[in-house]
């Protein structure tokens, strides 16, 4: 009943709206009212232009800037660590960019957390951290986090605004079992858009804004209508490395009726990604995406809904940066986005996407530059200490400033005296999950490097896995800035103290020319002070030849060609070991280390389908003989003389989907956990 009451209401809502207005405009404040109608006349912005063209936004959300022209309130709650007290950032003017002067020196020596969302539609539906759910988050009790309010420094309009930074275990919710008010539910159609980037993403479930359902449980097929943003392959079929725009509609992730990305769209790139989703409920939905500071709309994906959507089934429950059940193992960025009743026309969405292009969104307000001001030459040692310059959410991210770093560096975080090592100098310590520091490096030639970190760890910090298959990683990875794991999880055995030092070993394969590595710390208890990235001798000669079994060390299964077929594109999985030909797989060096993995009943590749570069996808197929470098891998033998294989397309590690031990789960890549007794390691016999 209480569901119904809201439809209704929302209808009200839709045919009161003008006369609120005028209601507004003649009652008490009418002078600065009608002082903002009047000065925002000539300028529509997104919720002015929808209304116009009778789709109500029903919630509205943004951190840089008001969504509606005469919108002049909070933007968003922020709270420090230090004392636990709270800031509201509004508008600076009706209409107008966030004020967000006073947040830099309001949160200066200590950390900020994004506690809240304001609504700018008038419906109250503001957004808290989650309450968790289904999957639990990385904050008290099972709930989630709050982002870091200093992680994402942009530029929007010649001013200094933040986005919404997520990461692992963080999002935003309409509390467990309340309604949120007025917004679309059941088979109503619905828009949705979207302010993102390309610079920060990955391939996991679910960086979504949208709707969920109320229990923040998965609820069935169609009970939810999100945009998810990101590489993830839920299908599988992908063509491309992403990321793309998605509609998770639960229990699935779609790019079309069937799921799988339209060829003419591999991936979108832009800094600022505009992106849309509409669902009539019944028989259509529809993905588009643009640059957000130039230019029209591209079609993704227009056409009939998935089997078993027909009709939607939706809750009126909000969400941003977790999926219907709460699922919260992604990164992404949020700058704005609103959800609408009604199916948007394409001339409406046209003319929201050419208001965004007027706006001029830009990086961050730092400028990031190399330490000392010449890129670190590889090969060569790059000193923990002189990452990028550039401050908070550009060069480095830090949840709390610690450390005697100044005497190094004035711009120093997390930094201390070295002792007890050659070439010591200053090491970065304090580390914490979710924290990361860019250096700039200039890449002498193309190849695979060995990087040697020079390393402390009083009790060590090896490779665990939180829920489904979200790595907590090792100590840490090394990754591009688009989030790429280069270096697969890292991890640093006991040493007996934060300075007794040795030397752990990854590998990168980097294109040639000036670039930026970022060390991510995944899990904290280490010091670093130095890598040291050398031209890789790792080969895959000592493999053993001929045709060898591949037991699966975490579950004793054997990697096997599903159906024990010749058919090109007959997937890999795990099966019990029974020394049939489909089982027998024998390593092909080809160049530099890596080779082919060819089973003996078909003679073909062990291969990534479509030369994906997406993780947690399973789309590891066997494929005729053709030097891709999809279907390359690298042999790397473990501490227990198992092996992992690293894929020469992706850099990314041959797995068992979701660490499962069931016969015929099948395979897909992930970042290398470069750790024995894995659902990534294979005894040959």
């Amino acid at each position: 009943m209480a569901r119904s009451k809201l439809l209704s209401r929302k209808w009200a809502r839709s045919l009161f709206v003008p006369l609120l207005s005028v209601a507004l405009i003649g009652g008490t404040g009418a002078s600065i009212v009608l002082g903002q109608a009047t000065a925002q006349a000539a300028t529509q912005l997104p919720c002015d232009i929808y209304a116009a063209a009778g789709n109500t936004c029903d919630a509205a959300y943004s951190t840089t800037r008001a969504l509606f022209s005469v919108y002049s309130g909070k933007l968003y709650q922020i709270q420090r660590a230090s004392d636990g007290a709270h800031l509201d950032i509004s508008t600076a003017s009706p209409g107008g960019i966030a004020n967000a002067s006073g947040q830099q020196s309001f949160c200066s020596g200590t950390s900020c957390t994004i506690t809240m969302l304001y609504d700018q539609s008038g419906n109250g539906n503001n957004l808290p951290i989650s309450d968790g759910g289904g999957f639990s988050g990385a904050g008290p009790n099972g709930t989630d986090a709050g982002a870091n309010a200093m992680a994402d420094p942009i530029v929007v309009g010649g001013h200094p605004a933040y986005g919404v930074k997520i990461t692992p275990g963080l999002g935003y919710r309409t509390p467990t079992g309340v309604d949120a008010k007025g917004v679309p539910t059941g088979d109503q159609p619905i828009g949705i858009y979207a302010l993102t980037s390309s610079n920060f993403y990955d391939g996991i479930c679910c960086m979504d804004f949208g709707l969920g359902e109320v229990s923040h449980r998965a609820e069935g097929d169609g009970t939810m209508n999100a945009i998810e943003w990101g590489s993830a392959c839920w299908t599988g079929g992908c063509t491309g490395p992403g990321p793309w725009v998605q509609a998770d509609l639960e229990n699935g992730m779609y790019m079309s009726n069937t799921g799988p990305n339209p060829r003419s769209t591999q991936g979108i790139s832009y800094p600022f990604v505009s992106a849309w989703e509409k669902n009539n409920g019944t028989t259509n939905f529809t993905l588009k995406y643009g640059d957000a500071n130039s230019g029209g709309l591209t079609t993704e994906y227009s056409g009939s809904l998935p089997n078993g959507y027909n009709p939607m089934h939706m809750e009126p429950d909000i969400l941003l940066g977790v999926g219907g059940d709460n699922s919260d193992w992604d990164n992404g960025l949020f700058y704005e986005g609103a959800i609408l009743s009604g199916y948007p026309s394409d001339a409406t969405e046209n003319a929201v996407q050419a208001e965004l292009t007027t706006v001029g969104f830009a990086g961050g307000s730092a400028t990031e530059a190399p330490y000392g001001g010449t890129p670190a030459a590889v090969p060569g040692t790059v000193q923990a200490a002189n990452y990028d310059t550039g401050g908070q959410g550009v060069a480095y991210n830090v949840n709390a400033v610690n450390g005697t770093g100044n005497n190094y560096r004035s711009d120093g975080v997390d930094l201390e005296t070295c002792s007890n090592d050659t070439a010591c100098g200053d090491d970065i310590g304090w580390t914490t999950p979710d924290q990361w520091f860019r250096y700039t490096v200039n890449v002498a030639t193309a190849g695979t490097y060995q990087v040697a970190l020079r390393v402390a760890s009083p009790n060590g910090v090896n490779y665990t896995t939180c829920a489904y298959q979200q790595p907590c990683g090792g100590a840490l990875h090394i990754s591009n800035t688009s989030g790429a794991n280069l270096s697969g999880y890292v991890n640093i055995p006991a040493t007996g103290g934060y300075q007794n030092w040795t030397t752990v070993t990854a590998n990168v394969t980097l294109p040639a020319g000036v670039q930026t590595l970022v060390v991510n710390e995944d899990n904290g208890g280490w010091n670093l002070h130095s890598m040291s990235l050398t031209t890789s001798t790792t080969t895959g000669g000592s493999f053993p030849t001929g045709y060898h079994t591949l037991v699966v060390a975490n579950d004793g299964l054997c990697a096997d060609g599903y159906g024990n077929t010749s058919n090109a594109g007959a997937i890999i999985d795990q099966w019990a070991c029974n020394g049939q030909t489909n089982q027998r797989f024998q390593f092909v060096a080809t160049s530099s280390g890596y080779g082919e993995l060819q089973i003996e009943n078909s003679g073909q590749d062990v291969a990534v389908l479509n030369a994906s570069t997406a993780q947690g996808t399973p789309d590891i197929v066997q494929e005729p003989v053709s030097g891709s470098t999809a279907s390359q891998w690298l042999p790397q033998q473990q501490s227990d003389g198992s092996w992992q294989f690293k894929n020469r397309n992706s850099g990314l590690c041959l797995d068992v989907y979701g660490a499962g031990s069931n016969q015929g789960q099948q395979f897909d890549q992930w970042p290398c956990k470069n750790a024995p007794g894995t659902n990534q390691d294979f005894t040959a016999k």
